[in-house]
């Protein structure tokens, strides 16, 4: 089992109550003290030479088609990354359904010098604000870390003094032959070369300790039993770790630039779930876990639960994990029972609490402009920046009036994206009743036991 290898690879070394200064949550993901105004975005890169391709009318390669060569190794089943409308050839409206009558037909997308544009507009529309333009988060498409272009994107954010947290599976650190594939140097090496950039930080897949059902949630397999994505992945990423739990990632015993992310959860693994939650902070490493997106394939993740559990089910599993999490944090110094009741419950159980709709938006590879990774829909696609400036579209924003009419959402804006749906309307105060009720009875079981 590889929970078993690893506890001998990563053994524990930090004690959470001996040091006050950690927190759950990687840098800047969580936007600290923050007053009303844009501080964060989701942003896609997409390196230049597939942006020229796609752009050229005459060559009928798209960025939908080149996806699996060019993007990203895996075929998560729960990918809530791929949408036609974002990545083909030709405009598209929501449903994927191609778009008459456009003056320009071309789903143009935007090369680097364009996003970094962008980027710009935000920091000045923050410097207005009063403030600083804290981070970037890369959530897709696929693997920035096969990009070409990684390292001069990671400078120039570094020279606009930007944090830039990348999701990824985490491949090409954990196997030589892919690192030298994409960046000529082993994937030690690279994980070094990237951990000497401050401004950087990881965000990790781990969705389960069993290797064959790991290997399962990041491919996929046709009707004939084909399987799609990268083979043997769980063995790959056993090896990241080990490569990133050893490097400058880490500062006695701790990080706040590596996190692990566990996502979605789904049935298959809810029940490791809580294990894998303390595994990494028993080693100072923040994670993050939630369901589904509700956007790109992660909507055929409920479909796909249906199947085994009524939604009834599903929620009271999530309700006990996320209760029992909040117990462990406050027997464990993770958490104050003072702090968790001022925060709230976090849509990302245990970590720092999400408010990065109400300072933040997601810029997509074409321009659009949309509420949140989390939902793709008529209500969160906002507009485009080839067509309407940032900042037009940021005061324009139900993200910027949320942290408006009530400053609450910009400490924890939970997640509008799931809430009503992949989260009942009421899980929150439940969550915040049986986690109350867990710490109750342990606490009258220590006091009887003592007696």
């Amino acid at each position: 089992m590889t929970k078993e290898i690893l506890e001998q690879k990563l053994p524990i070394r930090f004690e959470r109550k001996a040091n006050t200064k950690w927190s759950n949550g990687v840098k800047e993901w969580h936007i600290q003290n923050a007053s009303a105004g844009l501080y964060t975005l989701d942003v896609e890169h997409i390196s230049d030479e597939l942006v020229n391709a796609h752009n050229n009318p005459t060559n009928s390669e798209s960025v939908a088609s080149r996806y699996r060569k060019d993007l990203c190794l895996h075929k998560c089943p729960a990918c809530f990354n791929e949408q036609s409308m974002v990545y083909s050839k030709e405009k598209r409206d929501l449903e994927g359904k191609l778009i008459q009558n456009s003056t320009q037909q071309l789903n143009k997308m935007l090369n680097l010098e364009e996003t970094l544009g962008v980027i710009d507009q935000a920091i000045e529309i923050a410097k207005k604000e009063g403030h600083d333009f804290k981070s970037v988060k890369f959530l897709g498409p696929g693997e920035l870390l096969m990009n070409p272009q990684l390292f001069k994107i990671i400078e120039e954010y570094h020279k606009r003094g930007i944090q830039l947290n990348i999701f990824t599976k985490a491949a090409l650190l954990g196997e030589d032959s892919l690192a030298q594939k994409y960046h000529k140097m082993n994937a030690k090496n690279l994980v070094e070369k990237l951990a000497n950039y401050s401004n950087v930080g990881l965000l990790v897949n781990f969705q389960s300790f069993d290797e064959k059902l790991q290997d399962t949630l990041v491919t996929s397999t046709d009707e004939n039993g084909n399987i799609a994505g990268l083979q043997g992945y769980s063995k790959i990423r056993e090896k990241a770790l080990v490569n990133l739990f050893n490097s400058k990632f880490y500062e006695a015993g701790k990080t706040n630039r590596i996190c692990i992310i566990n996502a979605p959860i789904v049935p298959e693994n809810i029940e490791e779930s809580f294990d894998i939650y303390k595994f990494f902070v028993e080693r100072g490493t923040p994670i993050v876990m939630t369901p589904s997106m509700m956007s790109g394939k992660g909507c055929g993740q409920y479909k796909r639960q249906e199947k085994t559990l009524t939604a009834k089910q599903w929620h009271d599993k999530l309700v006990e994990l996320y209760a029992n999490i909040y117990a462990y944090n406050v027997k464990n110094g993770v958490q104050t029972e003072e702090q968790i009741k001022h925060e709230g419950i976090a849509s990302y159980v245990g970590a720092e609490p999400c408010n990065q709709v109400a300072t933040g938006l997601y810029l997509r590879a074409n321009g659009i402009v949309q509420m949140c990774p989390g939902k793709f829909d008529k209500e969160t696609v906002y507009a485009n920046v080839l067509d309407t400036p940032l900042n037009e579209i940021w005061d324009n924003s139900p993200n910027k009036k949320m942290g408006i009419t009530n400053p609450k959402n910009l400490i924890n804006n939970k997640c509008p994206a799931k809430d009503g749906l992949a989260f009942p309307i009421d899980f929150y105060d439940r969550v915040m009743e049986r986690y109350k009720e867990i710490l109750k009875s342990e606490s009258n079981l220590i006091f009887s036991t003592a007696k």
